[in-house]
């Protein structure tokens, strides 16, 4: 079956992710137990059986699976297998990496050294980096093949996932995730209101628009261009008397009224996670 963002209703997108983002941007549970919280909900959303991160390490050409869910022979925490062996190498060879199987004997993987240990009948992966540097992959598979083709919005949903795995994995050294669980995300625990309060505001279409423009821009930003940008009915004076002090008042955004402009805020950090996870899913599927 098809994740469900795939079949969502207009705007049911932005529920999907308040629901999962309020358990992975939430404070009081280590880095380790989301990752599980993930991989035990989107497992059902793939319907896929097995999720697993990955380290990878280019120079000895090997694979070692960190976190796992799903019970598989090859598939085990702290198993370490030869890259050439395995779907992800050419997950990390691809051009926008994140690689999907839907049916790997149908797409010629039966004589493949990855189906033969694995034997791995659907794989969706994408890639995970720390800096510039690639840290592994970030994947979910079966034994089985899928019973529909997965979608190209299903590998974006995968690659904002992705994304969230490198927030975790930049907020402290690399071995917090496998081996020692901390209680927060240095500078992104926030609370479960804060959250509400965030997707509150990211949930109308112009507030999303200014977030993202000011997540792209590193100098301020004229309100004739946000304006330009936004075409809908009323929106100038809604961008004046509704969203910009909405956005002013919860920090996210500076207002200079001299001068026309807006620039990000104290607490804009503190949604930017959130806002670069949407521009990435607006870059591949436009509202």
């Amino acid at each position: 079956m098809a994740h469900s963002i795939c079949t969502s209703d207009a705007g049911e997108e932005l529920a999907y992710l308040q629901r999962l983002w309020r358990t992975l941007f939430g404070p009081r549970t280590d880095s380790r137990t989301k990752l599980g919280h993930l991989f035990e909900h989107e497992t059902d959303e793939f319907g896929l059986n097995y999720a697993f991160l990955s380290r990878i390490e280019l120079e000895n050409e090997t694979e070692r699976f960190e976190v796992v869910q799903g019970t598989h022979e090859s598939l085990r925490p702290g198993n370490t297998i030869p890259l050439s062996k395995t779907y992800c190498r050419k997950t990390i060879a691809d051009p926008e990496g994140t690689l999907a199987v839907s049916d790997a004997v149908a797409e010629g993987w039966e004589d493949d050294p990855a189906y033969e240990a694995f034997e791995l009948g659907s794989y969706i992966g994408t890639t995970v980096s720390v800096g510039e540097e690639l840290y592994g992959t970030l994947c979910f598979a079966n034994t089985a093949p899928r019973d529909e083709p997965i979608r190209d919005e299903e590998k974006a949903v995968l690659e904002m996932h992705g994304q969230w795995v490198e927030y975790l994995l930049a907020s402290g050294d690399e071995p917090t995730i496998r081996d020692a669980p901390i209680d927060t995300i240095e500078e992104r625990a926030v609370s479960s209101d804060a959250i509400d309060s965030m997707m509150e505001m990211l949930r109308n279409q112009t507030r999303r628009t200014i977030l993202i423009t000011l997540l792209e821009s590193t100098a301020e930003t004229s309100l004739d261009t946000l304006e330009r940008e936004i075409t809908h009915e009323n929106a100038g004076i809604r961008l004046r008397h509704s969203d910009l002090p909405k956005l002013v008042n919860a920090g996210y955004v500076n207002w200079d009224r001299e001068s026309e402009t807006i620039s990000k805020g104290p607490r804009f950090s503190l949604v930017e996670p959130l806002v670069q996870l949407l521009a990435e899913y607006n870059t591949k599927f436009p509202e």
